[in-house]
């Protein structure tokens, strides 16, 4: 009985010191939280990252601090920092700021910029397919294939036009890769580059700055590289083994619209219509009746032999 009453006594006084310590808690959260403001999350570095360093996942992690102790412009995802470049040296616990973050150091290695578990495969690119040469590293696009085959219950040919892909990412065009990050050019020689195309106005030279665009985007690439799951990697071999690489083409999409759309396949039938010259010589003529079978038969010689 006694020791009934003791365990009694012992877990009222641990409830109560809970409740106590629980209030406690709760009015210094109050009070600092009225002081230096709601707590927020911010990225910070685990570990030192060097200058020029490429930031990957296990360098950063996601912490809270109060919103007065956030310094400005410091990355809330790590997403926002993934892949980049730190223009100065980082040291352990810092914030990331975005403003001291590049996208990519003086010589980009495709591999850093490479998801997990994704590959990088190449495909030949033209005008004709390729949007006019018009995309550009990080940009987002579709791919679509067109083939033609014969059918073998019909053994007729099949014209379609099939979305192979979504929503890959184009890493390089050419050997532009993404978030090439411009060279470093001495003042001096900028001077003497200024005057020496002053009169031609370069558009490549970008004036009253230390540095020289020497990455501007250009359409004199012939291939294109894209981030692809193994799958869809496997797939666009395929088609261009099978089918040729003029069979391919790509489509540009928004980069903000990132979502993955079903699209049905495209048979020629669909376009054209049965109205079209090709439609009307698919089409079969009518099967002619059967003939009626005679309503009588007549025994003739020992065969039977019909009467109309």
């Amino acid at each position: 009985m006694e020791n009934r009453r003791a365990i009694l006594i012992s877990l009222i006084c641990l409830l109560v010191s809970v409740v106590l310590i629980s209030a406690y808690v709760q009015v210094k959260r109050q009070s600092l939280t009225s002081e230096f403001g709601e707590e927020v999350s911010v990225v910070v570095a685990t570990r030192p990252i060097p200058e020029y360093g490429i930031i990957r996942e296990d360098m950063v992690e996601v912490v809270e601090v109060f919103k007065n102790f956030r310094q400005p412009q410091a990355a809330v995802s790590i997403a926002d920092v993934v892949g980049k470049a730190s223009y100065v040296p980082v040291y352990g616990g810092e914030q990331l700021v975005l403003t001291k973050l590049i996208t990519q150091e003086g010589k980009p290695v495709l591999d850093r910029q490479l998801a997990k578990d994704l590959r990088a495969v190449t495909l030949p690119i033209a005008q004709r397919n390729g949007v006019g040469k018009l995309i550009r590293p990080g940009n987002r696009i579709d791919i679509l294939a067109s083939i033609n085959y014969e059918d073998p219950s019909t053994g007729e040919v099949v014209f379609e036009i099939k979305t192979v892909a979504q929503n890959m990412l184009v890493l390089a065009t050419g050997k532009n890769i993404q978030n090439d990050v411009p060279s470093y050019v001495r003042p001096e020689m900028l001077e003497i580059v200024s005057n020496k195309f002053a009169d031609e106005k370069r558009k490549d030279y970008v004036g009253g700055t230390d540095r020289l665009i020497s990455s501007r985007p250009t359409d004199d690439y012939s291939s294109i590289t894209l981030q692809a799951s193994p799958d869809d990697a496997e797939k666009l071999l395929l088609i261009s083994s099978k089918f040729g690489d003029g069979r391919i083409y790509f489509t540009l999409r928004n980069s903000a619209d990132q979502q993955a759309y079903p699209v049905a396949t495209v048979l020629l039938d669909d376009v054209l219509g049965p109205d079209s010259d090709y439609g009307r010589s698919k089409q079969k003529p009518p099967e002619p009746p059967e003939p009626t079978p005679p309503r009588f038969q007549d025994n003739v010689g020992g065969r039977d032999v019909p009467v109309k």
